[in-house]
């Protein structure tokens, strides 16, 4: 049976006060229940308190709603998340990337300032305006009425009404994300193919800006007109990168290795691609014997799990070599990876024909 949010406990599954068997609406339901809650715009006489809940929170939905993420949560709690709870360089999660994921949740769009544009300290609708030149917006919920319900979104029971800074409650919206008639759009989707938002990966091959070559950033979006991803670094600057450029820090399960027969069956977590070796770079999620925990491979002796994006390399058929996919099954016993490729093809091809 669900139970109360405990925003204090250290289960992720507490906090957000859903069963360990919740499907992944509910977990998306609780989470946005209480992310619109104790979000700090929503609370500003006590920011600071309600910024550290909404970081907490959000870190729980970060990792349950992530599939790969929530089944190494549930066999080995947080000490099986490498790089940090929620899969976020350092652990936990900073308050921008909450806030991110936060508007990710909700189309791209910020539901505190999306029908209010503008910076002027005060609002456009001539009340004052908030933290950071925004309206101040405070949900009551319970409001009748409502604007037009948002496609794929996620409607608000009874529709939430918003206090504009002394203008009094208006109508509440129907949800989120995207928006009715009369509202802006949102930002389209990423193709299957494309590594989704949020992802944490890390920068390599670069020849004309090299000092960012090591460098772990998070996937922003896609672009496809120029087949460019956007991948934010050091919290502050964005690059425009080609997927060529980069790799996922994914978690993976180590087979086929002649040499170090003892590693075979172990799992761990790529932490780099080295081009001109052909090699991973993983750290193991168990230390070895001898005391090592990092080993380097090569894409034929790990296996990404389903749903990882790849590149596909290698094959004798050129046109399908630096296609984007995503990988739709894994066949251990023939080493082999489903992949539903970009030009609409779905191929099968031996491990070392893929890099994520």
């Amino acid at each position: 049976m669900p139970t109360a949010p405990d925003i204090k406990s250290e289960d992720y599954y507490k906090v957000l006060g859903v069963d360990r068997s919740a499907s992944d609406g509910e977990i998306a339901k609780a989470y946005k229940k209480l992310a619109l809650k104790y979000h700090p715009d929503k609370n500003p006489d006590n920011k600071e308190q309600a910024e550290e809940q909404f970081k907490v929170i959000t870190e729980a939905y970060e990792v349950l709603h992530d599939a790969e993420k929530r089944k190494a949560y549930d066999q080995f709690g947080k000490g099986g998340l490498q790089g940090g709870a929620g899969g976020m360089p350092g652990g936990g999660v900073s308050f921008q990337q909450a806030d991110e994921i936060f508007k990710a949740f909700f189309g791209g769009n910020d539901p505190f300032s999306a029908f209010f544009g503008g910076d002027d300290d005060m609002g456009p609708f001539g009340g004052r305006g908030g933290p950071g030149g925004r309206p101040r917006v405070v949900f009551q919920n319970g409001m009748g009425g409502g604007m037009g319900g948002m496609p794929g979104g996620m409607g608000f029971p009874g529709g939430m009404g918003f206090d504009m800074g002394g203008m009094g409650p208006m109508g509440g919206m129907g949800g989120f994300p995207g928006m009715g008639k009369g509202g802006g759009k949102s930002r389209a989707p990423p193709p299957p193919h494309a590594i989704p938002a949020h992802t944490v990966v890390v920068i390599r091959g670069l020849a004309k800006a090299a000092e960012h070559n090591g460098k772990s950033g998070k996937i922003v979006s896609w672009d496809s007109g120029k087949g460019r991803y956007e991948v934010e670094i050091d919290n502050d600057s964005t690059l425009s990168l080609k997927p060529q450029n980069l790799t996922q820090q994914c978690r993976v399960k180590l087979v086929g290795i002649e040499a170090q027969p003892e590693l075979n069956g172990k799992s761990g977590q790529i932490l780099s691609f080295d081009g001109e070796k052909g090699r991973y770079a993983i750290r193991l999620n168990e230390r070895l014997a001898s005391g090592r925990d990092a080993v380097g491979l090569q894409p034929a002796n790990v296996v990404l799990p389903k749903d990882t994006r790849v590149t596909v390399q290698g094959l004798s058929k050129e046109e399908f070599n630096g296609l984007m996919g995503q990988i739709t099954n894994v066949h251990d016993d023939a080493s082999r990876y489903e992949v539903a490729c970009q030009n609409g093809k779905t191929i099968k091809i031996k491990f070392e024909n893929v890099l994520c």
